[in-house]
């Protein structure tokens, strides 16, 4: 793998307590723009260093670096940094890497590394349409009964 700064990547996950605060139906997209703009370029220019062959090492060393971050956790915060970064991923990581087709398959690779080394917690990948469909408008707090299509996951 060549020169790659794995650090700032495994920031875009790891730091993500101010996009989680913002993953609401109001600033959503306005977090999502912020975080595509800070963080596409760097997983582009990650993807594109090595080619199609280090696309599946890279998603190894971030899913390595993750695992690595949670065991410097205290025994009771383990479980919640797995929840936060797992849940940065499936918001704002994985939409933003299936918009660029050069960073896609890292995409997959990292869902798929992630279901192999921890089968309970794996998730799916969902695009920025399906996410922003997810949002029930509400008023007052209480879900109104329009909006959000009934036949989505």
């Amino acid at each position: 793998m060549s020169e790659v700064n794995v650090e700032a990547l495994l920031a875009a996950i790891q730091d993500g307590k101010p996009w989680l605060d913002r993953f609401t139906g109001k600033e959503y997209d306005r977090a999502y723009q912020e975080y595509r703009a800070k963080y596409a370029p760097l997983f582009r220019e990650a993807a594109l260093a090595d080619g199609e062959e280090g696309i599946e090492a890279l998603a190894e060393v971030l899913l390595d670096g993750l695992a690595e971050g949670w065991k410097r956790q205290k025994p009771w915060n383990r479980s919640l940094a797995m929840m936060n970064d797992k849940q940065v991923i499936v918001c704002y990581l994985g939409p933003v890497l299936m918009e660029d087709p050069v960073c896609a398959p890292l995409e997959e690779k990292l869902r798929e590394g992630w279901a192999a080394r921890w089968p309970k917690e794996a998730y799916k990948a969902a695009s920025l349409e399906k996410i922003r469909k997810g949002f029930r408008p509400t008023f007052l707090g209480i879900a109104l009964p329009f909006g959000g299509g009934e036949d989505d996951e």
